[in-house]
């Protein structure tokens, strides 16, 4: 029998961070030059940093988001995230420790999120993992792209050529589009955003990962 995929993402899904993430990324293009943007991240075309950075600083200072200004952007962002105290979905820790420990599971992380910060949030709640597995928006701008990166990357470090079963898990309305788009099996975590998901086809969700175990994740909808 070969292993099953997890695929997570990070802010709002494991780590309690969106809100935190949405303030420091505001502030750090601020820094940078920029005055006003369109705060409605959910209406871009691409829900990442990389993509909806480069558009706003594009729009609003007519100049390219140029490498050098990337990496200045996550800095300041990295640091403003280093600002603040992350706290874990519950039991979003101990879930991914017991999948790591389950030689019927692969696990990934797929996110949005620039790389640095994205690194910090998981550290900050103590998990301990292979950064090989991170695929972030550094280099890419579509959630579905940074998705199939995480596969492909899961492949080669276990060393497998297909894997039995993919199942994104997150916790917004991108993660399941992306997860439809990409025909995977898709868990919904957390409260902010259960209707809207529920509404748009989620069958499986649950509140945090308190008293969930792998066997009752994978069981199919």
């Amino acid at each position: 029998m070969g292993k099953t995929l997890l695929i997570f993402d990070i802010d709002d899904t494991l780590t309690e961070t969106a809100a935190i993430h949405i303030k420091a990324f505001i502030n750090s293009l601020k820094e940078l030059g920029v005055v006003k943007m369109d705060t409605n991240f959910g209406g871009y075309l691409h829900h990442t940093d990389s993509y909806i950075a480069k558009t706003i600083y594009e729009k609003e200072l007519w100049q390219a988001f140029a490498e050098p200004i990337k990496v200045q952007f996550e800095k300041l962002l990295s640091d403003k995230m280093a600002e603040k105290e992350i706290s874990e979905v519950a039991g979003a820790a101990q879930f991914i420790r017991a999948a790591q420990n389950n030689s019927s599971v692969a696990i990934c992380f797929a996110t949005g999120s620039l790389r640095r910060p994205a690194i910090q949030k998981l550290k900050s709640i103590g998990v301990d993992f292979n950064h090989q597995l991170l695929v972030a928006s550094d280099r890419l701008e579509k959630r579905e792209s940074i998705v199939k990166g995480a596969i492909e990357v899961a492949k080669k470090v276990y060393q497998t050529k297909n894997f039995e079963r993919i199942i994104s898990i997150g916790d917004g309305l991108w993660d399941l589009k992306t997860a439809n788009n990409l025909e995977l099996e898709f868990v919904g975590i957390g409260l902010k955003n259960k209707t809207t998901l529920q509404e748009h086809g989620c069958l499986k969700h649950f509140d945090n990962f308190l008293n969930v175990s792998l066997k009752q994740l994978l069981i199919q909808s």
